[in-house]
């Protein structure tokens, strides 16, 4: 009883959560990882001896997290285009054996002796979030940072640094020191990396890699996500895709399944089904929800960006997904049930209210913008949005990349000269 009111207490008290979170940390986390992490301390100046391998590439997917997102994209053009590059995927030990990764990728375990071993005799380095793990970084190393959001909505690191750990701010801080090159795709996001994200180097604006997929219908990714779910042909999708909380409260998720896929059945026609696909940072609470035939769970789905590709419509919060699945032409539906505590406690790089996206905020108003979509005036909105914040078209983003890659790995220098940042 005590503990419910406790919970009830901090998930009511956005701002209290991060101090505690410090707490528990530091003397409850950190001892135990300290254990750990001393034994590989230790064994850090033996492998930052040994050469640094060329063509030997480490990839990271939110710090282990399965096989997705840009550094995915990256590592297939790499594949696709048959160079002799050694790429090495760092996956959580629990997903090793689950991730559909292809046979000519090695896979090591995070946080892992191998793990170190590899990050400290690669060439290159691609992550898609801040490193938490690593080797010291090395002369002739060079880290690119693709990061995970395609324009990003909430406010996020600098922006609000009140708001955060001083130990994530730390650590964020001492990332952007080592990335050699940040991947943007838009001028938005160019300017925001060199302005709150601690960062002064260079930028490549080439879009993101994992929205190639999303430019045109690919029906290859629409049956394998249709056989990963057993989603007969027929049936149309709707992907619930919200992003995280401080406190990583569930109760705002609060969409009303029922009453959502006979207001789709009545607007659009057809049987519905809908994903639900929390945020990587709460994946482990998406048994919150009762799900049944017509409601599934996709948190564990590797690459969200086939879900993207594979949905008809998306319904998130204040997700950067909107900006990634608008680039399909689709519905996008914002459900916001706590904005006003939201902006309090975060606040948005845009008025959210004049986005291109119908917002609702209650279920009622969620039935009511669906009911009332005109798409006609959707595009037209969503392209002068688009103009505005100098999105980039992502085709042959990963191409361009891989091309970087090159120039870095037969170049001995630290940082390569006479690459092209500005494709």
């Amino acid at each position: 009883m005590v503990n419910n009111k406790v919970k009830k207490y901090l998930k009511n008290s956005p701002r209290l959560y991060p101090k505690l979170q410090r707490i528990f940390y530091i003397f409850v986390l950190l001892p135990k990882y300290k254990i750990k992490k001393s034994f590989l301390i230790f064994l850090t100046p033996f492998f930052i001896k040994l050469p640094i391998k060329n063509n030997k590439i480490v990839m990271t997917n939110f710090n282990g997290k399965g096989y997705g997102c840009n550094p995915k994209y990256i590592a297939e053009e790499l594949l696709r285009q048959k160079l002799n590059y050694d790429i090495v995927w760092v996956l959580k030990k629990e997903l090793i054996g689950k991730a559909k990764i292809p046979k000519e990728i090695r896979i090591v375990e995070y946080e892992s002796i191998k793990h170190l071993y590899e990050l400290a005799t690669a060439r290159v380095w691609i992550d898609n979030e801040r490193k938490y793990f690593y080797s010291p970084k090395r002369k002739k190393q060079f880290y690119i940072q693709t990061y995970h959001g395609v324009v990003a909505l909430k406010q996020v690191e600098k922006d609000v640094e009140k708001q955060l750990p001083v130990s994530y701010v730390d650590k964020a801080k001492n990332d952007s020191k080592m990335i050699d090159l940040f991947i943007a795709n838009s001028k938005f996001n160019s300017n925001l990396y060199r302005r709150a994200f601690w960062y002064e180097g260079e930028v490549l604006e080439v879009g993101a890699p994992r929205c190639e997929i999303l430019i045109k219908e690919n029906k290859n990714i629409l049956d394998q996500v249709r056989n990963y779910f057993n989603i007969t042909e027929g049936k149309r999708i709707l992907l619930y895709a919200p992003t995280f909380r401080a406190n990583s409260d569930t109760k705002v998720y609060n969409v009303d399944f029922e009453t959502l896929i006979q207001t789709l059945e009545k607007k659009y026609c057809g049987e519905w089904i809908v994903l639900v696909r929390l945020h990587p940072d709460i994946s482990t609470k998406a048994d919150f929800l009762e799900y049944n035939s017509k409601i599934l769970n996709a948190t564990d789905y590797d690459d969200m960006n086939e879900l993207l590709s594979a949905s008809d419509i998306l319904i998130t919060d204040y997700s950067s997904s909107v900006f990634e699945f608008s680039f399909t032409k689709k519905p996008i539906f914002l459900y916001a049930p706590d904005i006003k505590e939201y902006i309090e406690e975060r606040n948005f790089y845009f008025d959210i209210r004049s986005l291109p996206y119908p917002l609702a905020e209650n279920n009622n108003q969620l039935q009511t913008v669906i009911e009332g979509f005109d798409k006609s005036r959707y595009l037209i909105e969503l392209d002068t949005f688009f103009k505005k914040i100098g999105i980039f078209d992502p085709k042959g983003a990963s191409a361009k990349i891989v091309k970087i890659i090159n120039d870095v790995a037969n170049q001995n220098t630290e940082f390569p000269n006479n690459i092209e940042i500005s494709v």
